[in-house]
């Protein structure tokens, strides 16, 4: 605990208040947090009114350069994250699907090995076993062990069975398009109909949510209240990218 009392320098705007501050103030109403090198606990001599005017001067700044209510923020961090899981089972699908039609040749080659057999081919029926042994799965690097694998850190339900594999992922794929789909419609339905920005939110989901959207990772208490909004802004630039993409494909 300290005094602060002389010389007390205020933050002037959100390229200066570090974004931790400006967290803990939306948490904890303290806008002692206003001061520099002010902590939780020290002896301030300041207006809390002047300090208070000041945060919603720089608040407002905030808000009027991402342009964007503070719970949409929230909504643009689900879809990017959602977006992200819908490449990532996008990519498992596209692996389940090679491992299929692998099983499928190779079940086919078979079939003609023992029909070739049944006509005393002998000779064709070695060659297409050799044939069949260096294109099968396991001199590829690659079978159904690793398939296991690569669905060991993603929730879905696991089956030995491929087919029913398949199924699962395009189970699982088809529930994240309706939730993607819900959630754009909120934010075209938000972009409609601009509100108040200033609505209760909070701001640790925010921030992770912006985080997990970007797919990375900064300490919140190396960053500005300014530098998060250019987080915001790139997140929310992304989005709408990605969203253009999607419609024009169509």
């Amino acid at each position: 605990m300290k005094k602060l009392s002389k010389n007390i320098r205020i933050y002037q705007d959100s390229k200066e208040l570090p974004f931790l501050n400006y967290k803990r103030i939306i948490q904890t109403g303290d806008f002692y947090y206003m001061v520099k090198g002010y902590e939780s606990g020290d002896t301030i001599n300041a207006d809390v009114d002047v300090l208070k005017a000041k945060f919603k001067e720089i608040e407002e700044d905030y808000a009027a350069s991402i342009n964007t209510k503070n719970s949409d923020v929230l909504t643009y961090g689900e879809v990017a994250i959602v977006t992200n899981e819908l490449n990532k089972f996008n990519i498992l699908l596209l692996f389940v699907e090679q491992a299929i039609k692998a099983q499928e040749l190779r079940a086919k080659l078979q079939e003609l090995i023992q029909e070739i057999e049944e006509d005393d081919k002998e000779a064709d029926a070695e060659e297409i076993e050799m044939l069949m042994a260096l294109s099968s799965m396991e001199h590829s690097g690659f079978d159904n062990s690793d398939i296991k694998d690569l669905l060991a850190d993603f929730k879905v339900q696991k089956s030995d069975d491929l087919y029913k594999q398949r199924q699962f992922l395009q189970n699982r794929l088809d529930k994240l398009n309706n939730q993607l789909l819900k959630l754009n419609s909120q934010l075209e339905k938000a972009k409609e109909n601009r509100v108040d920005s200033n609505s209760d939110f909070d701001i640790d989901e925010q921030y992770i949510n912006v985080c997990i959207g970007l797919e990375m990772h900064v300490d919140p208490k190396l960053i500005s209240l300014y530098e998060f909004g250019v987080m915001v802004k790139v997140l929310m630039k992304r989005v709408d990218e990605i969203n253009k993409m999607n419609r024009d494909a169509r």
